[in-house]
This record gives structure tokens, C-alpha cells and sequence, in this order.
């Protein structure tokens, strides 16, 4: 299961120090069991991920620019309900996860510090295609809480605005 995301937000300024997103995507990885239940065109699919996601950020100090990598280690559970066309399914649903480790380089800057939520809310959107006992996934995962209560740069604090949002692929075979 491979995954692409990237960390969003706006540039925070502390003094002569600022803290910018960079568009840069990071690949991540995703595994875990799936169940997919179909009645009458309709399907169900329930998932139990592990998942290594992460961005980039860009501290800058007066002349100097760091790009600062940052990863997060998590439990999804996505639980997606849609329609089947034939082989074909299109669905949307709920994505519960809880962090589990956080890491950032930032920790190595003095006077940063985060407050990350250990559970957030998201979404899913699915496009499915199944192929005998192949299950062929391409979602977008976006936010429905927010990531954490914010960031402290120097003595300043600021809120963040959402989750990452992710492209994610996957391939799953059924037993």
C-alpha cells in the first residue's frame, strides 16, 4: 500500500524565524487486514492500517533555510460504504486514526515545541476496482478534525488548521 502526503498550513513568524509548508510530497506506506462486504449493489468495506505518513516543512532563520522532515506512525481505520458498478465501486466514508509516534526534525530547534492530538477524524473517498480476489484501491483522505492544538515558536503560539490530506493507492487480496 503506498500513500503520498504532504503537510499544509500557513507560514507562522516568530521573531527573525519562520515556519513555512513545502509543497514536497512524502511517500508513505500503509498495511493491515481489509473485510469487504456486498449486498445488492451496495458494499462495505472496514480496514485496520498500520500507516507511516509524513511532510515537509521549511524553518527559516534569518539567513539560513532547513527543510525539515516529519513523519507520523498511526492506526486507521477507515470504514467506507458505497455502489458497486460491476467490477467497478465508488464510495466515501469515515477514516478513525490514532497516532502513535510522531517525529520532526524540528525537535532538534530549541524553541519548538507541538502538541499533536493522539485521535483524529477524517474522510475517505474511494475509487475500486475488483479483479477476482484483487482489490485495486485509489482513495483521497482529507480532515475532519484538527491535527493537534498547535505550535509553539519561541513564545509564540499558533493553532493548526487540519490533518494532512493524502493520495493513497492500494492492493489488496481477499482469502
Amino acid at each position: 500500500w503506498i500513500s503520498s502526503s504532504s503537510i499544509k498550513s500557513d507560514d507562522i513568524t516568530a521573531g527573525d524565524v519562520t515556519l513555512e509548508s513545502v509543497s514536497n510530497a512524502k511517500v508513505g506506506y500503509h498495511f493491515g487486514l481489509v473485510s469487504q462486504i456486498k449486498f445488492a449493489g451496495i458494499y462495505i468495506q472496514p480496514e485496520l492500517l498500520f500507516s507511516s505518513v509524513g511532510g515537509q516543512v521549511r524553518l527559516k532563520e534569518t539567513t539560513v533555510s532547513h527543510v525539515i522532515d516529519q513523519r507520523f506512525s498511526r492506526i486507521d481505520i477507515p470504514v467506507v460504504v458505497g455502489k458497486a458498478f460491476g467490477p467497478l465501486r465508488l464510495g466515501v466514508g469515515p477514516v478513525f486514526t490514532m497516532v502513535l509516534n510522531s517525529s520532526s526534525e524540528l525537535d532538534d530547534f530549541g524553541a519548538y515545541d507541538d502538541k499533536f492530538k493522539k485521535a483524529t477524524i477524517g474522510y475517505q473517498l474511494d475509487l475500486g476496482l475488483d479483479i477476482s480476489k484483487i482489490a485495486i484501491d485509489l482513495k483521497y483522505e482529507g480532515s475532519l478534525t484538527k491535527l493537534g492544538d498547535g505550535v509553539t515558536l519561541g513564545e509564540n503560539s499558533y493553532n493548526f488548521d487540519s490533518r494532512p490530506r493524502q493520495f493513497i493507492l492500494s492492493v489488496g487480496l481477499f482469502f
